[in-house]
Formats: C-alpha cells, sequence, structure tokens
C-alpha cells in the first residue's frame, strides 16, 4: 500500500475552540496538528467556566441571546445542540442538565471536559506550550509560524480574546494578526459587573435575589431575575452580566439606569406592612432595610445608575473581535484561503447560559468539517 500523504494543520490556542477542534480533526488519520498555546497550560478559560463547573451549552439555543443574531440563525442551521452533545458524549462525557436547560459535565466539574478532550486526543496532535505566535507567513500555498520547523497546510486561529487579563499583558494580545489585513471590531468587556452613581456603600457584600431591568432612556432594555451581589463600588451576579451584554449592544450608552424589584411581582401590601410594623426587617435584606432606613427608597423600583462596566480584566467574555465580513459561512477567511477564525476571536459574544462555549464549539466543528472536505480533496 502506498504510503497517504500527512496533511499539516496548525491550530493557535490551546482553548474550548482550539482543543475541540484538534480532537475533531485527530478522528482522521490524514492530519497532523500542531496546537501551539502561549501559556504553560491549555485550557484554562475552560477550567474557569461555568465557576468553574463548566456550562459547556444550553438545550434551548436561541439566536436573540448573541449579539449578531442573523448569523446565529445561518449557524444553526447547519450544526445543531445534538451534534455537540453528540461529540461530548463520544468521547465518554457524562452530561446533565439543570432545570434552565443548562448542560454541564455530570461531575459538575470543569476538569473533567478539559482532561476529557485532551484524552480523546490522538497521537496525531501535538500540543506545544510556552510558545507565543508572533508572525505568520504565506509561503506559496503554505503557512509558516514564526521560524517553527514545519509549513502548514491549514491554519485555525482560536487564541481566544484579552477578557480576564491585566492591561499590562493585553498590550501583546495576538501580535500576530498586525500582520493580517482583517477587519476587526475593538475589544469591550461583556458579561461583567457595572459601576454605579451614587453608590450606597453600605449595601457593599450584600447578595439579594431580585428583579433586575436595564433602563436607557427610561426604555426597557432587559429584564431578568436572579441573585446580584452588591461590591464596593458596584454590582455582580449572573443576572447583572447578563444586563452587561445587552448594554454592549447599545450605541449610545448615556441615561442608562439597573432598576431592582426587592419584591418581584408580588403584589404583598407595603403600605399596611409598615403601618403595622414601621420596618422592613421582615421583608429587605439586612444592609437593605439599614439603608431604607436611612434614606428610603422604591422597594419595588430602586434605580442606580450606569457609570460603566468594570475592566476587561474582570470580564468573563469580551465583544468585538474579527469582522464576521472576513469569514464565510464555514470560519474560513475570505481572502486567505484555508485560514479559518474561531471562537472568541470573532465579534461573537452572548448572554451566560453556556451560549458562548457552544459557539465556541460549534465554531470548531464546522471548522472541522471544512478541512476535512478540503482535505479528502487534496
Amino acid at each position: 500500500m502506498q504510503n497517504e500523504k500527512k496533511i499539516n494543520v496548525a491550530i493557535i490556542g490551546a482553548g474550548a475552540s482550539g482543543l475541540f477542534l484538534a480532537k475533531l480533526l485527530s478522528d482522521y488519520k490524514l492530519f497532523n496538528i500542531t496546537v501551539f498555546e502561549k501559556n504553560n497550560k491549555v485550557g484554562t478559560k475552560i477550567k474557569a467556566s461555568g465557576g468553574g463547573k463548566a456550562n459547556i451549552f444550553n438545550t434551548q439555543i436561541t439566536p436573540i441571546a448573541y449579539n449578531n443574531p442573523i448569523f446565529i440563525q445561518k449557524l444553526l442551521q447547519q450544526v445543531t445542540i445534538e451534534n455537540i452533545r453528540h461529540s461530548f458524549e463520544q468521547m465518554g462525557l457524562r452530561l446533565a442538565v439543570d432545570d434552565e436547560n443548562r448542560v454541564y459535565p455530570a461531575t459538575f466539574s470543569s476538569q473533567s471536559v478539559l482532561d476529557v478532550l485532551l484524552l480523546n486526543l490522538s497521537s496525531q496532535v501535538k500540543i506545544i506550550t510556552d510558545f507565543e505566535v508572533k508572525k505568520i507567513t504565506k509561503i506559496e500555498n503554505k503557512f509558516k509560524i514564526n521560524n517553527f520547523e514545519c509549513n502548514f497546510d491549514y491554519l485555525v486561529l482560536a487564541s481566544g480574546s484579552p477578557a480576564g487579563t491585566k492591561a499590562s499583558k493585553r498590550a501583546t494580545y495576538n501580535l500576530y494578526l498586525n500582520d493580517l489585513s482583517l477587519k476587526k471590531q475593538a475589544f469591550q468587556p461583556s458579561l461583567v459587573g457595572f459601576r454605579l452613581q451614587a453608590y450606597p456603600k453600605i449595601l457593599s457584600g450584600c447578595r439579594v435575589k431580585t428583579k433586575l431591568s436595564l433602563l436607557h432612556n427610561n426604555k426597557l432594555i432587559f429584564s431578568e431575575f436572579g441573585e446580584v451581589t452588591f461590591k464596593e463600588d458596584g454590582v455582580s451576579g449572573i443576572v447583572v452580566l447578563n444586563a452587561s451584554a445587552w448594554y454592549n449592544r447599545l450605541k449610545n450608552k448615556e441615561n442608562c439606569f439597573l432598576s431592582f424589584d426587592f419584591l418581584y411581582d408580588d403584589n404583598y401590601d407595603l403600605s399596611k406592612h409598615w403601618e403595622q410594623h414601621h420596618d422592613f426587617c421582615g421583608i429587605l435584606a439586612p444592609k437593605l432595610n439599614q439603608l431604607y432606613k436611612t434614606k428610603p427608597f422604591d422597594i419595588r423600583n430602586f434605580r442606580l445608575k450606569i457609570i460603566s462596566v468594570y475592566d476587561l480584566e474582570f470580564a468573563q467574555v469580551a465583544s468585538g473581535g474579527i469582522d464576521l465580513s472576513e469569514i464565510d459561512e464555514h470560519f474560513q477567511v475570505k481572502n486567505i484561503p484555508n485560514m479559518y477564525i474561531v471562537g472568541e476571536m470573532l465579534d461573537i459574544d452572548a448572554v451566560c447560559g453556556g451560549y458562548n462555549l457552544f459557539f465556541a464549539f460549534s465554531s470548531a466543528y464546522l471548522t472541522a468539517q471544512s478541512i476535512v472536505n478540503h482535505g479528502n480533496k487534496d
């Protein structure tokens, strides 16, 4: 039998998209896959996702949860939730679904997701850590990375966003992109807390259930029930992070407020309660009740003006990235054949609940399909 020529694939970034893609490609003996990771460990964001539990996708993916719903609608016509579920179950990862349709590893440990991905990589995959890609050069129909010994037939950019990194380190984020003429949208923090004006610091440390609403010029933009954590100068919590995703989609961010309804949709008679007890200690959390005594507020519509969101260092996800006009429906760069961009590097972001990791995995899934189809034709 004649020896089959191997196709060399380079993946920049050993995160969710990069490792999932490496696994999918390693199912085919046609490929040699090299994954370059600038850190000394792989999958760091996977381990941090979902508060360490890894909410890997959602059983009810809705395009409206994303900043570009039309793009996601087209994506869902090519890859389904079942495709991603089946891929992980084939790797041996048992899954669990909560009451809000969020899918986790049954261990509720993000380490399990990383371990399963690494366990299922074949010997065709080589991961090189502590390797910072500084330059990409196109030589005829192949890609050269820095001065690496091998040139590659296919190149996939999967090196994520600067979300969660300190400002001092962001200056060197993906410097190799400077050599590529790709349209970009500026990165902004998303899934992040808010700094608020005239903030009552007495609430610092208070955690409370509330119906949170985001208002812009008194128009309702977003509303959701959940737990809010009051910090020294602002608020955080899943419902707050979701509000920040919608806040980021506003072109004009002036005159934005957060409204807190601490009684949800309850018809409880507050006036009667006050007449009888002259105190709200049985209704409000202690620090909220303490604030009310010094400065009464509307319990069903406590408004605080937004100053800004917290810095990218504290964001779980970043909005912005490579403009979607640069890629085709299979995530291949239109003007650079055999180069693909997946996951957080692209200008796609969504609310909490497994939507962002679903995009990371689904973009890798379609990229793998495309490379396999092209590879079989070569």
